[in-house]
């Protein structure tokens, strides 16, 4: 995975807030200094006094970029002017002062912040009136941000960059042919690369492409015959403006005669824009239009009163009918299942018969007829099914011998029960 894409912030951008009397702004007098490029858009903010900037974002990194032309002071113990940041009122301090005159060199930065909103502050002061210069800054935006309108920095490591074979892992090629094709959205594009001192000084040719069509030509410079310096952050082309959209580039690398500078990538600088979010299908209702009327003017929308309560109780009848329906279905199948109110959970058989017995033996020794009766209750609900009702008579038999069976009423069951014998 390659570097996060981040959101590049000029200093004339509004989002930026200056504090104090002493600012003011140039375009284009810094561009020459040091070997890192010019400034961003050809402009700086400047100020000779004790004052201070903010800026508010939402994201997870953030640095500031400006030029350092300091002072000695002191003896030669201190650099005039001094910086420093402080993030949602913490102080983050700022980076190692560098004596010489440079641009685009790091003021300060915080590469690891919670993802959401902070406020980023750099009081200046300075005691000489030198002045301390702020080019732009940049800022890794929330994973859910929107990129609209804003210009995003993407790094030569971002996988959406591909690359053909003859490229080296430095960035550069010098072969003739090889080719970086890279999808994007946007409006326009910039191509920052540097000039290595070590590669020859001559210069080449290149072409890009925009959604396959006619290649437009592009020059490598390559520096002077006498220069021993690689220069940085150098603009190698900027696409004219694109429709808003989608698009793809394919940069070839062409040489020149003989050994050639070679064509190389730093980053990309792209103006994007969000794409629009597809409009879903419109109603008929939002889209019916009313007629004129006769005076001339439009007639105004009345609610369908009449439609909207006869919808709303056809509804409810038909809420009602499926009610019926289903309480009906429900009751047909108690009625007729073998097991009353089975409700699918597992029945519990409660016993719960009561016995009255009435023994009348009233001679030892003959036989004597006592009877028995036993009633089966209904089972109470939940249980098992009711069973009917049973007089079960017992003959008991006080000698041996052969039995006879009494005459059978309806439901009724004959139970031997043994004899029964006195002590003697």
């Amino acid at each position: 995975m390659g570097s996060p894409r981040q959101v590049v912030i000029d200093d004339n951008d509004n989002q930026i807030h200056y504090f104090g009397k002493n600012w003011f702004q140039y375009q284009g007098s810094q561009d020459n200094v040091g070997n890192f490029g010019p400034t961003y858009q050809n402009t700086s903010h400047g100020t000779t006094g004790n004052d201070s900037i903010s800026f508010s974002f939402v994201g997870k990194s953030v640095a500031v970029f400006g030029t350092t032309n300091l002072a000695k002071i002191d003896s030669g113990t201190k650099l005039d002017p001094s910086w420093e940041c402080f993030i949602d009122k913490i102080s983050i301090g700022s980076t190692p002062h560098f004596q010489f005159p440079e641009n685009n060199w790091k003021l300060c930065s915080q590469a690891t912040l919670n993802d959401g909103p902070h406020e980023i502050t750099i009081n200046v002061t300075t005691t000489t009136g030198n002045t301390f210069w702020l080019d732009y800054i940049i800022y890794t935006p929330s994973t859910a941000a929107s990129y609209e309108t804003a210009v995003l920095q993407v790094d030569n490591s971002d996988p959406a960059i591909l690359r053909s074979a003859g490229w080296d892992v430095a960035n550069q090629t010098s072969r003739k042919g090889s080719q970086v094709k890279f999808d994007f959205v946007g409006t326009s594009l910039t191509w920052v690369g540097f000039i290595p001192a070590e590669a020859p000084h001559s210069s080449a040719v290149g072409t890009f492409s925009i959604d396959g069509g006619v290649a437009a030509n592009f020059t490598l410079n390559g520096l002077s015959a006498t220069s021993n310096t690689t220069l940085y952050n150098q603009a190698f082309f900027t696409t004219p403006d694109l429709d808003s959209g989608p698009h793809s580039i394919t940069v070839t690398y062409n040489g020149g005669t003989g050994a050639a500078t070679p064509l190389t990538l730093d980053y990309i600088l792209l103006t994007n824009t969000s794409i629009p979010a597809v409009a879903g299908p419109t109603s008929a209702s939002s889209t019916a239009t009313t007629s004129p009327s006769s005076d001339g003017t439009q007639a105004s929308s009345k609610t369908p009163v009449g439609a909207i309560v006869g919808g709303v109780v056809g509804g409810l009848a038909v809420i009602a009918l499926l009610l019926f329906i289903f309480w009906w279905r429900r009751r047909h199948r108690a009625s007729s299942s073998p097991y009353p109110n089975n409700s699918g959970r597992p029945l519990v058989h409660t016993p719960t018969s009561t016995h009255a017995t009435n023994l009348d033996a009233s001679s030892v020794g003959s036989c004597a007829v006592g009877t028995v009766h036993r009633r089966v209750t209904p089972a109470i609900r939940g249980s098992w099914p009711v069973k009917p009702t049973l007089n079960i008579t017992s003959t008991v038999y006080q000698d041996s011998g052969v039995h006879l069976n009494q005459p059978l009423r309806p439901n009724m069951i004959i139970e031997d029960v043994p004899p029964l014998y006195t002590a003697a």
